[in-house]
């Protein structure tokens, strides 16, 4: 009964929590900007506060359950060991979201094809091999774990993993459809950018483009596109390539991935339903103002007219 209870919620319009459909929620949480061997970064550090934070106040991550990794603590060794851990800790009905802001790069393999490698705090951008992370150990890990959902949210530009692609992005409201998105597992990435892409962080955001708008489609729900107060890895992924592209003048493209033939969706759920967007004030406003314009136009029709005398 319990696995059924998210689909009657939906079907009969009560608000879904993410108790509902998640046991526990795991992430972890990287930010790199004074590395020991390669060029340093201006906001990464920024970046990952600020997703924390959000994380643990607007999406029920609970505090016990994040682990934040700065600069130096964002070794090679620290990263796997705490990927490691969640992917032990995690169970059948968990989710786990792993963010990382910092350097990525891609070296070309001989035979053709590329290898993509996310940068520690040591890591060498001549012998990538020996000091970082390569973006194919993330694909090994989310299958080695049992958690339900698994996001990956990575604030770099790189290349080279193997993923499945789907060519639309299906929101409808059928029964059989939310039940595959949070019943079915899902192994899911978005990256801020392709190979030969730079990220761009700017001092008037304080925040790289991706960061910036992954924030502001999580806090006033702008990537909610079909507005069901539930924000879908797939729908994210909509909102980030659009918001990113037009922010850096088309400099950097994010990319959204699956990871694995498995059709479900990491879930966002907005606890706060007063919340509204700018737009949805003025929407608001006018629906109001046209209420009362059509009341006082039915007041003055049902007024009989009389000839003066």
């Amino acid at each position: 009964m319990y696995k059924f209870l998210p689909i009657l919620l939906f079907t009969y319009g009560l608000a879904v929590t993410t108790a509902d459909i998640y046991d526990n929620s795991y992430a972890l949480i990287i930010g790199i900007n004074k590395y020991q061997n390669v060029k340093e970064l201006s906001y990464a550090v920024n970046d990952a506060e600020a997703i924390y934070n959000k994380l643990i106040n607007e999406y029920d991550f609970h505090k016990s359950k994040v682990k934040l990794l700065l600069d130096i603590k964002a070794t090679n060794y620290n990263i796997k060991k705490e990927f490691n851990s969640i992917v032990l800790s995690a169970g059948s009905n968990d989710r786990i979201l792993i963010y990382f802001a910092g350097h990525g790069e891609t070296m070309p393999l001989p035979d053709g094809g590329e290898m993509g490698y996310l940068i520690p705090w040591e890591g060498e951008s001549n012998n990538l091999y020996m000091t970082s992370i390569p973006m194919s150990e993330l694909k090994q890990l989310s299958s080695m774990s049992k958690a339900k959902h698994i996001l990956y949210l990575v604030d770099a530009c790189y290349s080279g993993l193997a993923t499945t692609n789907y060519r639309s992005l299906n929101n409808e409201k059928k029964s059989n459809y939310i039940s595959k998105i949070i019943n079915n597992k899902s192994r899911q990435i978005i990256t801020a950018g392709g190979k030969d892409e730079q990220v761009i962080e700017k001092s008037d955001w304080g925040h790289s483009a991706f960061t910036k708008n992954l924030l502001s489609g999580l806090s006033y729900r702008n990537a909610d596109y079909n507005s069901d107060y539930i924000i879908t890895a797939s729908e994210l992924g909509l909102y980030l390539s659009e918001r990113v592209t037009i922010d850096s003048d088309g400099q950097q493209t994010p990319k959204f991935d699956r990871m694995s033939m498995d059709e479900g969706e990491f879930i966002f759920i907005i606890n706060d339903r007063n919340i509204l967007t700018k737009d949805e004030k003025i929407i608001a406003k006018l629906k109001a103002d046209n209420a009362n314009l059509r009341m006082r136009l039915e007041q003055l029709e049902s007024v009989q007219y009389q000839p003066p005398y």
